[in-house]
């Protein structure tokens, strides 16, 4: 393992649950009734593993993503890399100069300018005074808030911060580079220009541990892949599968809440609420996945629970891309359907010969409507994650067919025979 940058060996680590105590008064009284209602010994409750058992390397000069969703120990993992938590058990080594970029903003002084916690970072990263002003130009330019360089960090923006903290991650020349979800506060154009830093320097030789709930930036930089579910590693692979997995993972823990809530429901007063019950994605001989290829057919099928009947029921898909951008909208009525539904429950299923998207993750809602009515009925979160797989034939947003034609000759045969009426 002597040619490892980063070794992750069997790491867990343990928080409490509960409120901390920030006076001696409430560690006191927490104490008392530890004694008194448990006998002075912590209940296991009162414990969690945000890391079990946790094992992944990474060799010089590799890029590895972190994915996984909310609370699967991404940002823990990262904290016990940087030193910042100490692990219950296993072993963490790191093989050169590691610089973290975890959160927006820390390391700075609120007090010092722009450019005074650039020096003062780039001496907490181990380099002289000589080193940052070599690189000071280059660190002001990147970041972008040249002009308030001189002005103290406590006046910038959460997006300043990120530019002004990356750049300083990314060119103080690091042999190891953590980096966490900071890039998703920066712009649009800023987050490109990151992105091409990390890679640029991953191509140098440099290590990069990349964790982003944004899977396009994972793919682009990272050929390889952990995901995180609840503490432990659920797959180590091939990014490309490690979106999958990803995406399954989602699928379970909103399936799994999912079924819970229609539980209470169907028991409770909630019950008179109309309700999406699921979405899945079929392909034609109706087996159910989360990934799709960009030029395969896809059936969507709704279900839904109704407490009473709708005549003309309208079903509207909508599909956006990394929460934000709309990409699809899919609405019955507009196509001269409707669904003549009656109480309980009920399904319906929109045809799709393609899906000719750029590969990537994207997010599916539903709305109900009773067209007589105008009212809405359901309108869901963008939960319902599909990955569409584009085969290396994206075109933008787009993964379009096309054909190249090399023979100008061909091309003006073609023409000619279009203009050619039809024989009477």
């Amino acid at each position: 393992m002597s040619e490892l940058a980063v070794l992750f060996d069997g790491v867990s680590k343990r928080f409490r649950r509960g409120s901390g105590h920030d006076t001696l008064a409430s560690l006191l009284g927490a104490s008392v009734r530890r004694l008194v209602d448990r006998g002075g010994r912590p209940a296991a409750r009162d414990t969690f593993w945000a890391l079990d058992d946790v094992d992944f390397h990474v060799r010089p000069g590799e890029a590895l993503g972190i994915i996984g969703p909310n609370g699967a120990g991404k940002s823990t993992a990262l904290k016990v890399l940087a030193g910042i938590l100490r692990p219950e058990r296993g072993r963490v080594r790191i093989r050169g100069r590691l610089t973290a970029l975890i959160e927006v903003g820390a390391g700075f002084h609120g007090d010092l300018t722009g450019r005074e916690n650039i020096y003062l970072n780039g001496a907490i990263l181990g380099m002289t005074r000589r080193e940052v002003t070599a690189k000071l130009d280059t660190i002001i330019d990147f970041s972008g808030v040249g002009a308030f360089i001189d002005t103290p960090v406590k006046r910038y923006s959460t997006g300043m911060q990120a530019r002004l903290g990356f750049s300083i991650a990314a060119h103080v020349s690091p042999d190891i580079l953590l980096v966490d979800e900071v890039l998703s506060v920066g712009d649009a154009v800023f987050r490109v220009r990151c992105l091409d830093r990390m890679s640029e320097l991953v191509n140098s030789g440099l290590t990069l541990i990349f964790v982003s709930h944004n899977l396009e930036q994972v793919r682009r930089v990272c050929p390889r892949t952990v995901v995180l579910e609840a503490g432990q590693v659920a797959f180590s692979g091939p990014t490309e599968r490690a979106i999958e997995k990803y995406v399954e993972v989602l699928m379970r823990d909103r399936n799994g809440r999912g079924g819970d809530m229609c539980g209470q429901l169907v028991d409770g007063a909630a019950a008179t609420k109309s309700r999406v019950l699921g979405v899945r994605f079929l392909d034609r001989e109706g087996g159910e996945g989360v990934s799709v290829r960009a030029d395969e057919p896809v059936d969507i099928e709704i279900r839904y629970r109704l407490p009473r009947a709708i005549p003309r029921l309208v079903v509207e898909v909508n599909m956006r891309r990394d929460f934000a951008q709309n990409v699809i909208s899919l609405n019955s009525l507009r196509d001269g359907v409707t669904f003549a539904a009656g109480e309980g429950e009920g399904w319906a299923v929109v045809r799709l010969p393609s899906l000719p998207l750029a590969g990537g993750q994207y997010f599916w809602n539903v709305r109900l409507w009773d067209a007589d009515g105008g009212t809405i009925e359901v309108d869901t979160l963008f939960e319902y994650p599909l990955v569409v797989n584009d085969g290396g034939r994206a075109t933008g947003m787009l993964a379009l067919e096309r054909t190249w034609v090399v023979d100008r000759a061909t091309v003006r045969q073609e023409s000619e025979h279009r203009r050619i009426p039809a024989a009477l």
